[in-house]
C-alpha cells in the first residue's frame, strides 16, 4: 500500500469516528512562529527540530507560542520514541487508539502509517472503531484496546481490564504504555484545539517505520 493511500484510508477512517457536530477545525487557529522568531526559548527549540533533520512542521511551531512547556513536552516525546522498552507494535496500537478516542486526525493520520509497518493490516485499522465486535486482534492486542478506553471512560479502567493488561504485559510497560496513551491523547486535544492541520508530506526522520 502506498503511503498516499495509507493516508486516504487515515483521513476516511477519522471522519467516520468523528461525528458530524465535531469535525476536525477547517483552519489553523494560532500564529506559527518562525525561525527568525524574536524568542529565544521558541527559537532554540525549532532549532532543535531542524537538527533532527527535518524542517520543523505546523505542530512545532503551534506549540513554538508556549517555548518553555513545548521543550518539555517535547523531551517526553522523545522519550516514548528512544527510551520505552515495550515493543513499537504495541506503543502504534494504543496511540492510534489514543488518537481515535480524543479526534485527533494530526496523530492518527501520523501514525497509521507506522502502525501498517509494524504489522497491523488494513482490515485492522479500519475495524478499530469496533474492535469489540471484531475477530481481528489478539488477546494481547484487545487487552490493550480495552486499557486504552478504559483510560477516557468516567467509570476509569475497572480491574478486569487491568488483570488483562497484567496477562500480557509487564508492570514496566504497562506504565510505559498508560504514559503514551495519556500522551497521545493529550496531544490530540491540542492539535484538535488549535486546529493544526495533519501534515501532507512524508517525514522521514520522524518516529519512521518498525
Amino acid at each position: 500500500m502506498t503511503r498516499a493511500a495509507i493516508l486516504t484510508l487515515a483521513a476516511a477512517m477519522v471522519c467516520a469516528m468523528v461525528p458530524a457536530s465535531a469535525q476536525y477545525p477547517a483552519k489553523l487557529r494560532v500564529p506559527l512562529v518562525q525561525d527568525d522568531t524574536s524568542d529565544p526559548d521558541a527559537a532554540a527549540n525549532l532549532k532543535a527540530v531542524s537538527s533532527r533533520g527535518i524542517k520543523p512542521h505546523d505542530i512545532h511551531r503551534a506549540y513554538a507560542n508556549a517555548p518553555k512547556l513545548q521543550r518539555r513536552s517535547s523531551a517526553l516525546a522523545q522519550a516514548i520514541r528512544n527510551d520505552a522498552s515495550v515493543p513499537r507494535a504495541d506503543r502504534e496500537l494504543i496511540i492510534l487508539r489514543a488518537a481515535q478516542n480524543m479526534r485527533g486526525e494530526y496523530q492518527y493520520r501520523q501514525h497509521v502509517p507506522m502502525a501498517i509497518s509494524c504489522g497491523m493490516s488494513k482490515a485492522q485499522i479500519e475495524a478499530m472503531p469496533r474492535w469489540r465486535e471484531s475477530k481481528l486482534f489478539n488477546d494481547r492486542q484487545r487487552a490493550l484496546l480495552a486499557y486504552a478506553d478504559g483510560m477516557i471512560s468516567p467509570a476509569g479502567v475497572t480491574d478486569a481490564e487491568f488483570e488483562a493488561m497484567k496477562t500480557h504485559f509487564s508492570a514496566r510497560e504497562i506504565v510505559e504504555l498508560t504514559m503514551i496513551g495519556a500522551y497521545y491523547g493529550g496531544s490530540a486535544q491540542i492539535t484538535r484545539a488549535l486546529g493544526v492541520q495533519p501534515e501532507k508530506e512524508e517525514d522521514p526522520t520522524g518516529y519512521g517505520k518498525c
